[in-house]
């Protein structure tokens, strides 16, 4: 399962079937056709010439048992030291 979000804001589920190099492949629902996406200066372009990204549901990993660690296990924010205040000169 993966969603296409399009820029105006529209969203369309489907069924990835292909990912080589930058085509992705899609079996999109109400699309008799199969949709293909190229990757361009790091950006999906839909067929039409228009700017998507895709949305990937949690549910999907979890039914095949792939699940994101825990919050407490993720990695921590860098915390910001600020640098003691110069010394002046004796």
């Amino acid at each position: 399962m993966i969603v296409i979000r399009y820029a105006t804001g529209a969203t369309q589920p489907g069924v990835l079937l292909a990912l080589r190099g930058g085509r992705l492949r899609i079996a999109a629902q109400g699309s008799d056709d199969i949709l293909e996406f190229c990757l361009h200066h790091e950006q999906w372009i839909s067929e039409a010439c228009e700017p998507v990204t895709f949305d990937f549901p949690l549910a999907v990993f979890e039914a095949i048992g792939i699940v994101p660690p825990a919050p407490s296990s993720r990695l921590k924010e860098p915390e910001i030291v600020p640098s003691p205040a110069p010394r002046e000169p004796n």
